[in-house]
């Protein structure tokens, strides 16, 4: 009995402490109208999960990994819609508009994404607001940055209420929409309301793959 109630266990932590959307993995210029990329993004959450010890000598912390994918389309000249799957536990759907100019203006761009859905296996519903800005996308590499603000409300009085998550992230993308491999980090400021980690600042290091730049890596 013990050997399941272990994995069950594992799979709380994971869906409670690695499925809030941290990661960004998209500059600020939105994908040209018709055109579509699917990203995966990897990231991990260090100390994202706390374990009393059973020798009774206090408490340990473990990292939290993650997987999430982004389908992302076209609308218009100014603006692109996404879908992501959150570590298998949740779904939201975000709308990002360039502030600055049309998508095709290749140069420094600021756009501001919405997003709304669900996350924790439908329990909360999900909200979040991020101001982007991203370099020129001409050359071989994209710097991007900006800040980001989530918010989860229960849907049932069975699970615990949230604060605002607040933070800000950075990153660069080497390579282009059709296949790029992006680095990022984000530092947020997130208070766990399950009592799951033992700091309320969260580091998350992450790296995704855009477009065809996994199945080139898998091919090789």
């Amino acid at each position: 009995m013990r050997s399941l109630i272990l994995p069950l266990v594992a799979l709380q932590l994971l869906f409670a402490g690695a499925c809030t959307p941290y990661t960004v993995h998209s500059s600020a210029r939105p994908l040209a109208q018709g055109e579509s990329r699917r990203t995966s993004m990897f990231f991990v959450v260090p100390g994202g999960a706390k374990f009393e010890s059973d020798s009774g000598g206090g408490s340990a912390s473990a990292a939290l990994p993650g997987y999430d994918i982004e389908q992302r389309y076209g609308l218009d000249d100014r603006s692109d819609v996404g879908l992501r799957i959150t570590t298998v536990s949740g779904a939201i759907v975000s709308y990002k508009r360039r502030l600055d100019g049309p998508s095709d203006k290749d140069s420094r761009a600021t756009a501001l994404m919405l997003g709304g859905g669900f996350v924790n296996l439908g329990q909360h519903a999900h909200f979040e607001a991020t101001l982007i800005t991203s370099g020129r996308e001409g050359r071989s590499f994209t710097p991007y940055g900006g800040i980001r603000a989530l918010q989860v409300v229960r849907m049932s009085t069975d699970v615990p209420n949230d604060k605002p998550t607040l933070g800000g992230f950075g990153g660069v993308r080497f390579g282009d929409n059709a296949a790029g491999i992006s680095l990022e980090l984000g530092v947020f400021y997130d208070r766990s309301a399950l009592g799951l980690r033992r700091n309320d600042v969260v580091i998350v290091p992450s790296v995704s793959f855009s477009g065809g730049a996994l199945r080139r890596m898998v091919g090789r």
